[in-house]
């Protein structure tokens, strides 16, 4: 969901006879046959390319607004040799690239663990230790140093194999989405405990919030069938209110050492009060095969009044609810407290995935470069993109100014921050949030297209919510297990959380008694957990560069 980096630095051209005495390490950031003689270089790529990805005519990856400007401006022709829709049919060409044998591209992105170490232990793709000491900017080298652990999902034997593609650190954390014009018409002051949200919930499903006459409204919409921390009509707030834990996720315990959420007691606590939940009427009932896509169907016909979802909610699904429900009024609150004062979320990860780099890539001071480059602009310090990345796409220029209103540009607005090799603007954990947080509370005006168009344009409610989630922060719980699965887990991982779920949801419906939880924590340590957590740790240990 974000975007940033960049630096500039010279090619050092070698000959043939010095390339062939090079290590890979040393022919990484020498010339290769792909540079011109005027110093252009050549760099190959391949990436999904999704349908909201639009261009203007006759243009494409390899030729729009933004290899143009790499081409013009940094010497660098991006070539990209195939796109697939989604991220498993590109994993998927990947894979069949690496076990046929075929020439891998210069740079690409791979965002599954198992597809990373494959290609790492196959020797086809090259540490990246060198080129960042050598090549990164001190932007980049800053950024690094700040996320050290982004680099654990590519990093085996103590060396880097890839360069972080970093999410917004916060971007898809979730908080409260209320039914206000419901709190108003009852007379219910938002939550701040969950006690408190408890008597709104029991007030929406008894007291005929949407005035039909028929008691048809839930409290709550939750989404479980993929687990009960997730992206959309998230249940974590929950299990956060009890502990320091959440299900789905490794998290630190009291010794340091990493622990998986779903067996740590205070899941039994948050278990019990989502039976009650259940059997006071507050949930659907249907939850336990609720995904996150059928879950928020209740929210957007208008038959629940609260749903856990990230400020992004503000566009999707929130603005549907609105237009199926005239005179509705949805606000953004934080989450609220457990009994004891705890309060917690699932957090988003820091990386959406890594960029790899074929072994024979001869050219990581251009990539350093242009990567610098693009985060320039996110920083609001590029020289190339002062007002926006394209007149035209993103903004257009009247009386000497910029403008950024979509009626303003012929055929529309376009976001050419999807052609960059980041595909999107790139980001820095937490700082477009830390932007939004600025630009809300003292209400300045976009100084370019990127705080005009990621954040002011997405509107109050998105910029109210975000500001929420970045105010509590200190409440995230991040899944630190961000390696490819462990031994034990490629054989026994499917079955456990297949017990998991089915526990989960047989507490919940009532079907099974709380003490279930406890057989399933016994039977899950004995059917391989014990063993995975073993494997986590050791993994953890290794990429910080502990014995």
């Amino acid at each position: 969901m974000l975007k940033k980096v960049f630096t500039t630095l010279t090619v050092t051209v070698l000959t043939a006879g010095v390339l062939a005495g090079c290590t890979d390490n040393e022919s990484a950031s020498s010339g290769s046959s792909s540079e011109s003689k005027d110093g252009k270089v050549t760099i190959t790529t391949v990436r999904t390319l999704k349908d909201d990805t639009k261009f203007r005519d006759g243009e494409d990856l390899n030729n729009n607004p933004i290899t143009r400007w790499s081409e013009k401006e940094l010497g660098i022709t991006w070539k990209t040799l195939w796109t697939a829709p989604n991220d498993e049919q590109y994993h998927n060409k990947i894979r069949l690239s690496l076990s046929s044998g075929q020439k891998l591209p210069d740079v690409f992105k791979v965002s599954d663990g198992q597809l990373i170490s494959d290609l790492i232990r196959s020797g086809k793709v090259m540490p990246v230790d060198e080129a960042i000491e050598k090549y990164a900017s001190p932007r980049l080298k800053k950024i690094f140093n700040q996320f050290p652990e982004a680099f654990y999902p590519a990093t085996v034997d103590g060396k880097r194999y890839g360069i972080p593609r970093f999410s917004g650190g916060n971007g898809s954390d979730s908080l409260l989405w209320i039914r206000k014009d419901w709190l108003d018409k009852l007379g219910l002051q938002p939550p701040k405990t969950i006690e408190d949200l408890e008597k709104i919930m029991d007030a929406f499903v008894n007291k005929d919030p949407d005035g039909n006459g028929k008691k048809d409204t839930i409290g709550l919409t939750l989404a479980s069938k993929n687990g009960l921390a997730t992206w959309l009509a998230d249940g974590s707030f929950i299990f956060g209110a009890y502990g320091n834990y959440v299900p789905g996720s490794w998290s630190k315990g009291e010794d340091g050492s990493l622990v998986y959420g779903s067996v740590q007691p205070s899941m039994k606590k948050a278990l019990e009060k989502l039976n009650e939940w259940y059997k006071k009427g507050y949930l659907d009932k249907e939850v336990g095969i609720l995904d996150e896509q059928t879950a928020i169907e209740s929210f957007v016909s208008g038959k629940s009044g609260i749903i856990s979802a990230p400020p992004w909610a503000a566009d999707w699904p929130i603005t549907d609810a609105l237009k199926n429900n005239p005179g509705a009024v949805v606000e953004p609150y934080p989450l609220p407290s457990g009994p004891d004062g705890k309060i917690g979320r699932r957090g988003e990860g820091l990386v959406t995935g890594m960029f790899l780099f074929s072994k024979d890539f001869k050219h990581m001071d251009k990539f350093f470069e242009y990567l610098d480059e693009a985060f320039a602009y996110v920083y609001n310090d590029s020289k190339y993109f002062k007002y926006g990345l394209a007149e035209g796409y993103d903004y257009v220029m009247k009386d000497g100014k910029p403008v950024y209103d979509d009626k303003e540009i012929p055929n529309g607005r376009l976001d050419p921050g999807a052609y960059f090799i980041t595909e999107a603007i790139p980001t820095v954990p937490y700082m477009l949030y830390d932007l939004v947080e600025e630009l809300y509370t003292t209400k300045r005006e976009p100084k370019n297209a990127y705080e005009y168009t990621r954040i002011v344009s997405l509107g109050d409610s998105f910029m109210k919510a975000a500001t929420i989630v970045n105010q509590q922060n200190q409440y995230r719980i991040e899944n630190e297990f961000t390696g490819p699965p462990t031994k034990t887990m490629q054989k026994r991982f499917e079955f456990l959380t297949k017990m998991e779920r089915e526990t989960f949801a047989n507490i919940i419906y009532g079907r099974a008694p709380l003490s279930a939880f406890d057989d399933f924590v016994k039977k899950w340590e004995e059917s391989g957990g014990k063993e995975i957590t073993k494997e986590v740790n050791e993994w953890y240990q290794s990429v910080k560069g502990e014995k």
